[in-house]
């Protein structure tokens, strides 16, 4: 009876230990995997505002400073980021052009601002072999594109960049949209660019969801929006699902609003929240910037986070 009682105690006691050293390896692998996963990083479309604007404290375009400089970083972990792809509606080009160098310096591609507005600098790094990656990505599901080691950043990069992330220490790859103004073909690079977020790079889009350049001159300060409704398509059109959000996007141009909201052949503004939301996989976009310049402009910022 005693041995057993003896044999019993020691197949407990080994019981207890096997479970233990099991536990002790299950909790090291997880902990381990956890340490080397790669966060999915979002794809985000911002409004970078007139020209340099958003930099000089300009009353007008405060809400929109805010959000670049504070609200932005809610929705991005900048700390988790391995690259930034940044699609800019003021370069386009005949086929998709990509930045390739290892430094790119800044392109004042805007008139009539104060000296100090020409001499910033945004002296985050290019990433030329990721570069290479989305030209190779991007002829693979038959996307004409080309490499450009030499036209610099501008303002639709370096001024959200700027306020967004300040130490200029996350590696940017500037894209162009097409001249084209086509949907289905910025919605398809966007569908391309989505891989690389598996990958911890976010990609971001920067242009206008609101862009008419006679109206900014002439109809501010009205006391009224005047682009509630193409604002409140693009709303619903962003936080569905893929093939909804793709099939109305689509036909954004045959919207109410439309044509007031981004003028026919001027529609470069639009384009690169288009690839954004091409880039934001299957599930819904969340917006999270709704504010109206001077009263009158609605402006709408979207994140696909997965």
């Amino acid at each position: 009876m005693l041995i057993l009682n003896t044999f019993t105690i020691l197949i407990q006691v080994a019981f207890i230990v096997f479970m233990t050293l099991l536990s002790m390896n299950i909790v090291r692998f997880l902990t381990g995997g956890l340490k080397n996963m790669v966060a999915i990083a979002p794809a985000v479309f911002v409004n970078h505002g007139g020209g340099p604007m958003p930099l000089l404290g300009d009353k007008d375009s405060i809400g929109l400073t805010r959000f670049l400089r504070d609200e932005v970083k809610k929705y991005v972990n900048l700390k988790e980021l391995k690259a930034i792809i940044l699609v800019t509606a003021h370069w386009e080009e005949s086929k998709v052009t990509i930045s390739s160098s290892e430094h790119h310096d800044l392109y004042f591609d805007y008139y009539g601002f104060p000296p100090e507005t020409y001499k910033y600098r945004y002296d985050a790094p290019g990433d030329p072999e990721l570069a290479k990656r989305i030209h190779t990505e991007l002829t693979k599901a038959g996307i004409d594109s080309k490499l450009d080691p030499k036209r610099g950043w501008d303002h639709g990069v370096f001024v959200p960049m700027m306020l967004i992330n300040p130490t200029a220490d996350i590696p940017i790859i500037q894209i162009s949209v097409l001249a084209n103004q086509n949907p289905e073909e910025h919605y398809n690079l966007g569908q391309v660019l989505h891989q690389f977020r598996k990958e911890g790079i976010a990609i971001f889009g920067s242009g206008m969801s609101y862009h008419n350049m006679r109206e900014f001159r002439f109809s501010r300060n009205t006391g009224r929006v005047v682009n509630e409704e193409f604002d409140a398509f693009l709303y619903n059109a962003c936080t569905s699902t893929n093939e909804k959000r793709k099939e109305q996007l689509l036909v954004w141009e045959k919207q109410p609003g439309a044509s007031d909201a981004h003028p026919p052949r001027a529609a470069e503004h639009l384009m690169p929240l288009i690839v954004i939301a091409g880039a934001g996989g299957e599930g819904p976009g969340e917006r999270v910037f709704n504010w109206d310049l001077t009263g009158t402009f609605r402006l709408s910022g979207f994140v696909w986070k997965n």
